[in-house]
């Protein structure tokens, strides 16, 4: 693929884990990047590796919850590269959530990221896209969105509405040559998985394997990118589990799971 043939892609949520290692992955396929972050020591780390790549591309500081500086960071990345055709949204946040503290400030900080911060960032590239008839959504969801799980309460609540979100924007942005893709990953080792107090070692995916599929999600534009495959047919399975059998597996599983009381 040459520059010339390539989108121009826009993360948010560049510096660490998914964001950071989809960045990497995609400059080696010589896409042009935008990257958006608060955290401005990784962020220009990460600069530092894709100048070594030879990656065309800008970094700006933009947090997805604050619309003004976001919209400005966006302008500054198109200034620099071009217009965004894709945008992969990637900016996440995630706490461990136990009742009976309902932590609802935790609550509100997860929607403001995982939802709201994904519906700014799709509203700012947005009109850009339509005007010229093409563009891409691609929304970094979860497997825990698939179905409540008792130790991620906020986090499964605000990827299951994100994931919704996405289905209900499909049909309408497909008319105006906007296509959307729906990424929903198992257990990647980010600092929000790995600071679960599980009792035994959970398998996790690294950064790089997400990665790939997800730099295959932006070149190819499927409907969803559900990985790994045995997680993708465990969770589907528990997605059409009869409620009363679900709430007794997850009544069972807390405990088990974790170190800390459930």
């Amino acid at each position: 693929m040459t520059a010339s043939t390539s989108p121009v892609v826009l993360i948010t949520g560049a510096a660490n884990g998914i964001g950071r290692a989809t960045a990497l992955e995609l400059a080696r396929k010589n896409v042009p990047l935008g990257l958006l972050d608060v955290d401005v020591p990784n962020l220009e780390s990460l600069g530092d590796e894709l100048r070594k790549l030879g990656a065309r591309f800008s970094i700006q500081i933009g947090d997805v919850c604050q619309r003004e500086s976001l919209r400005e960071a966006i302008a500054a990345v198109e200034t620099a590269v071009g217009p965004i055709d894709v945008l992969v949204a990637c900016a996440g946040f995630g706490r461990l959530t136990l009742v009976p503290d309902l932590a609802l400030d935790t609550l509100r900080k997860t929607f403001d990221v995982n939802l709201f911060g994904v519906a700014e960032s799709i509203e700012a590239v947005l009109p850009g896209m339509i005007a010229r008839g093409r563009g891409h959504l691609v929304g970094v969801a979860s497997l825990a969105g698939y179905r409540g799980f008792p130790w991620m309460i906020s986090y499964s609540a605000s990827k299951a509405a994100l994931i919704a979100y996405l289905e209900a924007l499909r049909p309408g942005l497909a008319r105006r040559g906007v296509t959307i893709t729906t990424v929903c990953p198992g257990f990647v080792r980010t600092a929000m998985s790995t600071g679960i107090p599980y009792k035994r070692k959970i398998d996790m995916l690294e950064p790089e394997v997400a990665a790939k599929h997800l730099a295959r999600a932006v070149l190819r534009r499927p409907r969803n990118c559900v990985f790994p495959f045995s997680m993708r047919i465990g969770l589907a399975v528990l997605k059409v589990t009869p409620d009363f059998l679900f709430d007794w597996m997850m009544r069972k599983a807390g405990p088990e799971a974790l170190s800390v009381d459930f």
